[in-house]
């Protein structure tokens, strides 16, 4: 019986039958209309072991997904603003028990670097009240005036008492990326860890008109899909603003290769090809649980998927509101950007089953 099972593992690998098998079931789950279209790419230690793209990029268009299609990452951007503004840390320049008044002493509050990271700063989370989570959804203004209405909003909770999921304590750190190195965030952020990775296609704002490359972002409805654009988009133009507002949580666009390479360099303790992105104790830290007693598993820009009994994290991801999913394997060695365009209630049960089978397969 062992015999005839490790027969069976043997020409799967060979034959790459589980593959193909996964594959097949990408493309009917789009095929099916459970999702408009996919791509998804996995790499073994920087080895491309699994791709595929399925349906659709612009249904009425009948253009199908590429491979190297641009995606509105939403908050899957959190793992990436996450590594640049530690390596401030790495520079001796900030320091994970700063407080927010380091920074703006008219802020009275006790939070510090670390809550702002783990959504449990105090600041309010995306169910906070409209006026407050207005300073975080106007795109014409700049991170700074966003940052300064952001700071005048009362505390919604004591500093490390809950977990408040949300994008504008991700901008105070932001800022302070500003304030610190004297540039603004987002050519921080490229010179810090997108140039280093060659993530040349990822960016929050474009003076080209990327929409020939920008996936239509899809919602279900009656007739199938219908259309609807991501909140940072201008009308007539899908994908990245040429100006305006940095939204340091969620606003990036990428492709699936850009984002295997920030995995992978994650997979390898903070390096890359030979080069040195953020310190390995500081890639430790983002993966550790932040948030004490409180029930939700979060590092800094992470959730925790599972862990260890010692509590190492085992699978560490982040989602974003539009479909996209990024995660990486640590006892398997696996990285997977899994890229589509809905709500991420639509995808999640596709999004959820698609990485139960790739672990499984890999």
């Amino acid at each position: 019986m062992l015999i005839s099972i490790l027969l069976l593992v043997c020409a799967k690998l060979l034959c790459g039958g589980a593959p193909e098998e996964l594959r097949a079931w990408i493309e009917a789950q789009a095929a099916g209309k459970k999702i408009p279209g996919a791509v998804v790419l996995v790499q073994r230690e920087g080895r491309t072991v699994f791709s595929a793209t399925a349906g659709f990029a612009d249904i009425a268009a009948v253009r199908p997904m590429r491979a190297d299609d641009i995606f509105m990452m939403a908050s899957s951007t959190k793992p990436v603003s996450t590594t640049a503004i530690l390596t401030l840390v790495d520079q001796g320049k900030l320091r994970l028990e700063d407080p927010v008044s380091r920074f703006f002493p008219e802020f009275k509050g006790a939070s510090t670097i670390h809550q702002l990271l783990s959504h449990t700063s105090g600041i309010f989370g995306n169910d906070g009240p409209p006026e407050a989570v207005r300073w975080i959804r106007d795109f014409d203004r700049s991170l700074e005036d966003s940052v300064e209405g952001t700071l005048r909003q009362p505390l919604a909770y004591e500093p490390g008492k809950k977990f408040s999921y949300g994008g504008a304590s991700f901008g105070v750190a932001g800022r302070i990326v500003e304030m610190l190195s004297g540039t603004e965030y987002e050519a921080y952020m490229k010179r810090a860890v997108l140039d280093p990775l060659g993530m040349r296609h990822t960016c929050f704002r474009s003076a080209e008109d990327l929409s020939a490359r920008i996936p239509v972002i899809y919602r279900r409805a009656a007739s199938g899909f219908e259309p609807m654009p991501a909140v940072m988009e201008r009308p007539g133009r899908r994908g990245p603003r040429p100006d305006g507002f940095v939204l340091v949580a969620g606003g990036i666009y990428s492709t699936a290769e850009d984002v295997l390479r920030f995995l992978t360099m994650h997979l390898n303790g903070g390096a890359f090809q030979g080069r040195r992105i953020l310190s390995e104790s500081l890639v430790r830290e983002m993966q550790k649980k932040q948030t004490g007693s409180l029930s939700t598993e979060y590092g800094l820009g992470w959730f925790r998927h599972d862990s260890t009994p010692a509590g190492e994290a085992i699978v560490v991801g982040h989602g974003g509101a539009y479909g996209t999913d990024i995660w990486i394997d640590n006892q398997k060695r696996l990285a997977a950007a899994v890229l589509v365009q809905m709500p991420s209630s639509e995808a999640r049960a596709f999004q959820q089953e698609l990485r139960n089978r790739i672990r499984s397969v890999f």
